[in-house]
């Protein structure tokens, strides 16, 4: 009987754990502040503002292990949830690799960990594009309207 009575409770703690390390909200009004400067240090971008000729991007750092790291973007006047989320492991780096959607773009890390602490970073990263390639994007050649 102590066996079944252990084996439940262990089971309600696993599922009430898994609850609360996916408890990241969908949209976080600009101007809200953490409660904490303490869990995550972001490494790259260098400083709160970057800029990049390519169209990915690496937000990287290290951080308190067990800690949820999560990306949101900028729209209007809400932070809306990305599918960029990365679990800080044992080694306490992390690296979410990014998607740039246009010139600049406002992003805000949110980190939190189990605790209910959660700390928010906000992220100016620009993409410069790459002329070239912008350009030869917007070429379109018409297959009937070359001369033989």
């Amino acid at each position: 009987m102590k066996l079944y009575k252990t084996l439940i409770l262990l089971v309600i703690f696993v599922t009430l754990a898994g609850i609360t390390a996916s408890a990241m909200p969908d949209s976080i009004w600009v101007g809200e502040e953490g409660n904490t400067a303490e869990l995550i240090v972001i490494t790259k971008p260098p400083k709160d503002r970057s800029a990049t000729f390519d169209r990915s991007y690496v937000i990287s750092g290290y951080g308190k292990e067990g800690t949820t790291v999560a990306i949101y973007k900028l729209a209007g006047d809400v932070y809306l949830k990305t599918d960029y989320v990365w679990q800080i492991g044992a080694s306490t780096y992390f690296a979410i690799p990014i998607e740039l959607d246009n010139r600049k773009n406002i992003l805000l890390c949110r980190a939190e960990d189990n605790s209910g602490l959660y700390q928010h970073t906000i992220l100016e990263i620009t993409y410069l594009g790459n002329s070239i390639s912008d350009i030869m994007r917007n070429i379109s050649v018409d297959a009937t309207n070359i001369p033989y």
